[in-house]
């Protein structure tokens, strides 16, 4: 099996988040600066449909999403967006979504031969413990680097150690999951965004930057000012996420 190369070419700091923007470029959102990668909305091996009650949910300081990250899974999207992607003009980062080595395996294979596609990031599965998110890290390994995604609430954990030794490309920090009460008294977990997560993005990276990988912030980037702390204090390129739809970037 061929390993992905130590370490990813990027050819800029600026990026959006897994969810952000679709499953391709369109041009209609504009970044500070040219764009780094396009990360796909995540992509399961099979369809994934809309959770029962998707829910935007406000916060002091920002909101929680529920959806259930909905997909017609990976077949339907490369049929879709296989030519998008080959003349999207930038590198494209496949987002998947896998609850288990097999099923990633087999995304992997899918994917090595599309034009387009200079990487993976995948995301590790909530309740995972460490010997499992890194057998999954271990099946996502293949011709193209792989960058492993992890909500900035599991920086730091010593599992992570060993992803440079394995040959993992890279590692992003996104999204945390909270849990809110709702009106009717029921409570509604999901992902949580704004700027009051700022500061435990900032505390990620530097919990991150000693695992001889670039690490890739995002979450709570909601100025230049905030991106621009993150990357004195090692990050290699930023993801935004929630600020892109408001259709504006503060500088």
């Amino acid at each position: 099996m061929n390993l992905p190369p130590s370490g990813l070419h990027l050819p800029g700091c600026w990026m959006n988040s897994a969810g952000s923007m679709g499953f391709a470029p369109d041009g209609r959102i504009h970044f500070p600066e040219p764009m780094a990668a396009f990360i796909t909305h995540p992509i399961s091996r099979l369809p994934r449909s809309p959770a029962e009650r998707r829910i935007c949910l406000p916060f002091a300081g920002g909101f929680l999403l529920h959806t259930g990250l909905p997909n017609p899974g990976l077949r339907v999207i490369l049929k879709q967006m296989g030519t998008r992607w080959a003349r999207a003009g930038m590198p494209i980062w496949v987002h998947l979504l896998a609850e288990s080595p097999t099923q990633l395996a087999e995304m992997t294979r899918e994917l090595e031969d599309q034009e387009g596609v200079e990487a993976l990031e995948i995301s590790i599965p909530p309740h995972f413990t460490p010997s499992q998110a890194l057998e999954l890290a271990s099946a996502g390994l293949g011709e193209l680097p792989l960058v492993i995604h992890i909500p900035i609430t599991r920086a730091g954990e010593s599992w992570l150690d060993r992803l440079p030794e394995m040959g993992i490309s890279a590692i992003s920090l996104g999204a945390p999951r909270g849990t809110l009460p709702l009106p009717d008294g029921g409570q509604v977990t999901g992902r949580l965004y704004g700027p009051a997560l700022f500061p435990l993005t900032l505390a990620a990276v530097k919990a991150s930057v000693g695992l001889k990988l670039p690490v890739i912030a995002g979450a709570g980037i909601f100025g230049r000012e905030q991106a621009e702390a993150l990357l004195k204090a090692g990050a290699a390129a930023v993801q935004l996420d929630a600020v892109l739809w408001r259709g504006w970037f503060e500088n």
